[in-house]
């Protein structure tokens, strides 16, 4: 019996899209991939991440964050730090090493848009077999490391 024509349209249950935030809380997620990001109207430069949620509550579900490197001081106020701990987690300054990479995400729903999150930090998911990082290295990612 082909189903095509009762089917068409129909979107398998393991590829609906949410269109609501993650509840506020901290996720395990692995990071997908990573995208360096430059807006022209403003000249503001940063990486994107998109990672996928991991564990038995909302597992794969997605989680997106836009970090500035380059731009509004406000901004790299929010992003840099955010940043840094990735690296040093990572033990990599290298955003192209950080795909395929697990990490704890701290996230809320964001005000302005509920459809959205905003990961406020990143921890390591030393509950999945991983050893927190004790590195102490300074990890210093600037604008002249992206690619763009």
């Amino acid at each position: 019996m082909d189903l095509t024509g009762l089917l068409n349209g129909v979107t398998p249950a393991a590829e609906q899209k949410e269109n609501k935030a993650l509840p506020d809380g901290h996720y395990n997620v692995v990071i997908e991939k990573i995208e360096a990001k430059h807006n022209k109207q403003t000249d503001a430069k940063g990486i994107s991440l998109q990672m996928r949620v991991f564990g038995v509550e909302h597992n794969n579900r997605v989680i997106f964050d836009y970090m500035l490197i380059a731009g509004s001081e406000a901004g790299l106020k929010y992003s840099l730090p955010k940043l840094k701990k990735l690296g040093e987690l990572f033990q990599s300054e290298n955003t192209q090493n950080w795909a395929g990479k697990k990490v704890n995400v701290n996230v809320s729903v964001d005000n302005k848009d509920a459809t959205r999150n905003m990961v406020w930090s990143y921890q390591s998911v030393a509950d999945v077999g991983e050893e927190p990082s004790n590195n102490s290295a300074q990890s210093t990612i600037t604008a002249d490391s992206l690619p763009f």
